[in-house]
């Protein structure tokens, strides 16, 4: 079967043959090609004529200098508006059953997909989304509730830390004390007594010392802890393996109803110039093009028109 006789055996309504999706699954090799080797067979005089009439535009002078000229170049423009306007008939005819088809394959599937997850913000929520906002209702929660707490052990650990360092001082104060007592003795009992009593102290301000620089160290991951990003804390994997954290989503939203406070100043230079020149054009229709706005040219100018 040759790539004309595929498509022009293509089967109307009412048939009970494969739908054209299927039939263009079975043909080998590209399918545009197949489509394009019709309508150059189909229109192969409109590519000649299209051609005719670009030959004649440039026969023309570039300048119009005479009425004849003018007869001319206006005479061509009609010609060359109807053959576009003819284009574009056939073309219109001739995509209409790709068109509907293609429509009729987005709706299928699209909607489908709609109602698992919207495809666009402005579409309606799918399922999936629904789901999200709860995940991230509860996720939220769950994340707060966990820096709340590693706050709170934070501040626990600091004031554990504080006592200790205290308790250090304390104790270092009491060992000092006691090897004074003891150098100031002099009675050989009364040396032994202080000494060992000041050998005791100063154990005891070692092991206050070790115990403040340890609770330091838990104080100081306290604080580094409550500092970890919303992703590290929220990790989490299912018995499926299905893995679950959380990000930081950026947002810039209106609010409904204020717009009109918005710093048109700062806005300015990130809008389009297609959008400056959309309200551009509808603000001097407002007015009659009768007014002028510095950075613009507003007015009525002649145009020339054939029909």
């Amino acid at each position: 079967m040759t790539d004309q006789t595929a498509v022009a055996e293509l089967p109307g309504l009412g048939h009970n043959q494969p739908p054209l999706g299927k039939l263009i699954a079975g043909e080998q090799g590209d399918f545009a090609a197949v489509v394009t080797a019709y309508l150059e067979e189909e229109f192969a005089k409109q590519p000649q004529i299209v051609a005719e009439l670009l030959a004649e535009a440039r026969d023309l002078p570039d300048r119009i200098e005479d009425d004849e000229t003018k007869g001319k170049v206006a005479t061509l423009i009609k010609k060359i508006r109807d053959q576009s306007k003819l284009l574009d008939a056939m073309h219109e005819k001739e995509k209409q059953p790709y068109l509907r088809g293609g429509q009729a394959v987005d709706q299928f599937f699209f909607g489908q997909m709609d109602k698992l997850a919207r495809r666009a913000k402005t579409n309606r929520a799918g399922a999936a989304d629904i789901l999200q906002v709860r995940l991230t209702d509860y996720d939220t929660r769950k994340l707060a509730e966990e820096q709340a707490r590693r706050r709170a052990e934070a501040e626990r650990q600091e004031r554990e830390a504080r006592e200790a360092r205290e308790r250090e001082a304390e104790a270092a104060r009491k060992a000092e004390e006691a090897r004074l007592a003891a150098e100031r003795a002099r009675a050989p009992a009364q040396v032994e007594q202080k000494s060992a009593l000041a050998d005791q102290h100063e154990t005891e301000a070692a092991v206050a010392a070790a115990e403040a620089e340890r609770a330091q160290v838990i104080a100081e991951q306290a604080r580094v802890d409550t500092y970890a990003k919303a992703a590290d804390i929220m990790r989490s994997r299912g018995d499926d393996g299905t893995l679950t954290t959380m990000a930081t989503e950026s947002y810039a939203e209106v609010v409904p109803g204020q717009d009109g406070l918005l710093d048109k100043d700062k806005l300015w230079p990130f809008i389009s110039l297609d959008a400056k020149e959309k309200a551009l054009r509808a603000w001097a229709k407002t007015t009659g093009y009768t007014q002028q706005m510095p950075g613009a040219t507003i007015g009525k100018r002649p145009k020339s028109v054939v029909r």
